[in-house]
């Protein structure tokens, strides 16, 4: 009985043991990465890069730190504080929140072909019962090409409004300033790029009517000229890039300007005699009760089409006036008798109305300008009314005659 016991109480001892020696052994681990595994260097730069390691398990541990790779990079691990310490191992502590930080370090060898170089960094324990390995590939680029060497800035170009917007055939005009920034006096020549048919001239800021083509500034100091462009009459709406130029001797400086061409809108009336040379002009005669037709032609003398134009009349009581479009959408600028528009006036006084002049208002407004006209109208009698006169005077005349004869014979 005493034996049979014995044995159990061993049996149980040595399960314990070996399930103790199992959980020591799976509670091994840590980890040995870096976030860069493949970075770039110039030829004489050194290659600084973190790694990190952490202990993941229950037991502390010495980790053995290598590093192989290509010959004369003096590869290596140092320490990620100061002062570096050149390591070949580090202790990790289990339980720690935070990564271990070391640096690999390597600086290329002088007249190193550029290219791609693998380096192989290597952790193992103490045992080198874990062993972590992570692959570096370091590109050495070309040498770097000296900076070409600066060319001193003698003059500086600054406008306040780079970008001027007009209306076609009218002035952008742009203050700029020229800074003489060397020690030296220069006489500066001005020039303009405009698109072909502009007008650009110079004047100093403060003599308007003098053109000037260079100007003298002193060292260190600043002048002001009047940069004045003139687009052509008629010439299309948009953006146009301008370049002021300014040089000194061999150096030269250029100014990047815009102009914004707006359109200009001038609306017109005019009449039948006006447009062609014959016809109807401003006075025209009508019956009463009877329509009467008005040719009135419509021109725009700006640079950009007149938009959805109306046309109102202001008129006596009774009358009617139509026209005949009532609308017109668009009207381009007239260049030529092909570009005038037409509009029928159709003008009807009332029944009965008095002979005499009558004034009619006419207004076409459209969204960017409108224009108004007077037209005078004559209104004369009817030919029936003209035979009714005239049958009341024969009538009187017939009257007057038979009292006459009557008074005669008595």
């Amino acid at each position: 009985m005493g034996k049979a016991r014995g044995l159990v109480l061993a049996v149980t001892a040595a399960v314990v043991l070996v399930t103790c020696g199992f959980a020591q052994t799976t509670q091994r681990g840590f980890a040995f990465y870096t976030q860069y595994p493949s970075l770039e260097v110039f030829p004489g730069r050194e290659v600084s890069l973190e790694v990190k390691l952490q202990n993941t398990g229950a037991l502390p541990e010495d980790i053995a730190l290598t590093v192989s790779g290509p010959e004369d990079w003096d590869a290596r691990f140092e320490t990620a504080s100061y002062p570096t310490l050149r390591i070949r191992g580090v202790h990790l502590l289990p339980g720690q929140e935070e990564p271990l930080t070391v640096r690999f370090k390597a600086r290329p060898p002088e007249g190193a072909a550029g290219g791609d170089y693998q380096f192989t960094l290597e952790a193992a324990t103490a045992d080198e019962a874990i062993r972590h390995t992570l692959q570096v590939t370091v590109t050495l680029l070309a040498e770097e090409e000296e900076p070409a060497e600066e060319t001193e800035e003698i003059l500086r170009l600054l406008v306040d409004y780079p970008s001027l917007e007009n209306a076609a055939g009218e002035d952008f005009t742009f203050t700029i300033q020229i800074r003489n920034q060397s020690d030296q006096d220069q006489v500066v020549d001005l020039a303009g790029q405009v698109p072909g048919g502009w007008r650009a001239y110079f004047t100093p800021r403060w003599q308007q009517d003098t053109r000037i083509t260079s100007i003298k500034v002193s060292a260190n100091s600043t002048e002001n000229i009047r940069f004045v462009v003139t687009p052509p009459y008629g010439v299309e709406q948009g953006d146009y890039p301008l370049t002021f130029v300014a040089q000194a001797g061999d150096y030269q400086a250029t100014l990047d300007l815009k102009a914004v061409v707006t359109g200009t809108y001038d609306l017109g009336l005019a009449s039948e005699a006006e447009a062609t040379g014959a016809g109807d002009t401003w006075n025209i005669k009508a019956v009463e009760g009877k329509e009467r037709v008005f040719i009135m032609y419509l021109y725009n003398r700006g640079s950009a089409p007149i938009t959805n134009l109306k046309f109102y009349a202001t008129k006596p009581e009774g009358w009617e006036v139509e026209f005949r479009p009532d609308t017109v959408e668009s009207l381009p600028p007239t260049l030529t008798l092909n570009d005038l528009g037409t509009v029928e006036v159709v003008i009807t006084p009332p029944e009965r109305a008095i002979p005499g002049d009558y004034q009619i208002r006419i207004t076409a407004s459209g969204a960017e300008d409108h224009a108004t006209a007077q037209l005078r109208v004559t209104v004369g009698a009817s030919v029936g009314w003209g035979w009714l006169g005239v049958g009341v005077v024969v009538f009187v005349v017939a009257a007057l005659t038979a009292v006459f004869v009557r008074l005669g014979r008595r």
